[in-house]
């Protein structure tokens, strides 16, 4: 009976102690051997609704608790409020403090209640209230830049373009009585070409004030830090380490892809310290069925640079989502005409 006793104890042991390596090993592939394996969270979104909005040229200018913002890119200076219920739609028309001038590419951006209107290619910022949504010059021609995002009320992350080489450029854009800036010389890395191939995303997280720049083309992401004024960089959980582009220089000497890209991170955003990538490659063992069903979002810590879970923001109406934002409660996505609420799990 003793003999038994010390079997079954035995076996126990030998089975809980294989079940902690066997859980252990899998941590250490998930977070640092990076064999593309993910781990879904089942309905980590769920109970999806949806607003028709008539058209596909939005994009997403802002999010707070109650109100999400909606750009368009065919009227550049209308705003429409949707609230977070999706019930009520409120169409505001942004006036500027001047009338005269031209854009080209005109976007805007809401943080809290104060809402900027940017246009990289002139250039020129203006900044007001989203009480009267009113805006008034706030900068002009110091630097042009093709991505920006607001870190505080008169600080901007954005990327530009270097005069000598038209290679990226990461920098910095603080706006006070006078207009400074600081480029960042040598953060984007350069593989290839120095422009398609350090392609991005450019977002700036509300709740910690930091900024994330995600490539396109490569599994890698870099955090700004404005307590440092320093960049950290992060590994997504693919294997793309080298841009995969072929690029061809025409006669006048402009550049394009001379083949299609191999891209691996989509839309990107960032909140509370999370980092959510929509991902454009598909991992180990995933039916390739579900490709045709959802897009994939890959979540990050990324102040630990560690890769948390995925899970699946699904089609609509043939449509996949082509942009999202989160809070605490909620997923927003925009998808084909539509824009999408689900509430997310706890």
């Amino acid at each position: 009976m003793k003999q038994q006793i010390i079997y079954i104890a035995l076996t126990i042991t030998i089975a809980t102690t294989l079940v902690l390596v066997l859980f252990f090993t899998s941590e250490h592939l998930m977070k640092k051997e990076n064999p593309f394996i993910r781990r879904f969270l089942p309905h980590h979104i769920d109970k999806a609704q949806y607003l028709d909005l008539g058209v596909n040229s939005y994009y997403i200018a802002g999010l707070t608790q109650d109100t999400i913002y909606l750009g368009n890119y065919t009227v550049p200076l209308l705003i429409t409020a949707v609230s977070n219920d999706l019930k009520t739609k409120v169409e505001h028309q942004i006036k500027l403090d001047e009338t005269e001038r031209s854009f080209r590419s005109l976007l805007v951006r809401v943080q809290n209640d104060t809402f900027f209107v940017s246009d990289g290619s002139i250039p020129i910022i203006y900044r007001g209230n989203t009480t009267d949504w009113f805006a008034h010059k706030f900068m002009t021609e110091t630097i042009y830049f093709s991505l920006l995002q607001p870190l505080t009320e008169n600080t901007f992350l954005f990327r530009s373009q270097r005069a000598s080489n038209g290679e990226h450029i990461l920098g910095k854009l603080v706006v006070n009585d006078t207009v400074t800036f600081e480029l960042y010389e040598h953060v984007l890395q350069k593989q290839i070409d120095g422009v398609f191939d350090t392609d991005g995303q450019l977002i700036t997280d509300q709740k910690t004030q930091q900024g994330i720049y995600t490539y396109t083309y490569r599994n890698q992401y870099l955090v700004y830090h404005s307590n440092t004024n320093t960049f950290t960089q992060g590994k997504t959980i693919d294997t793309t380490t080298l841009a995969k582009i072929q690029i061809t220089q025409l006669a006048n000497g402009d550049r394009k892809m001379s083949a299609p890209p191999h891209k691996v991170n989509a839309k990107t955003y960032a909140y509370n310290g999370k980092l959510y990538i929509k991902s454009e490659l598909l991992g180990k063992n995933e039916p390739k069925s579900m490709w045709n069903q959802a897009s994939i979002i890959d979540v990050y810590d990324y102040k630990k640079n560690e890769y948390l879970y995925s899970f699946y923001a699904y089609d609509h109406e043939k449509s996949k989502i082509k942009e999202f934002v989160l809070n605490d409660s909620y997923f927003y996505g925009l998808v084909g005409n539509w824009l999408v609420r689900y509430e997310i799990g706890k």
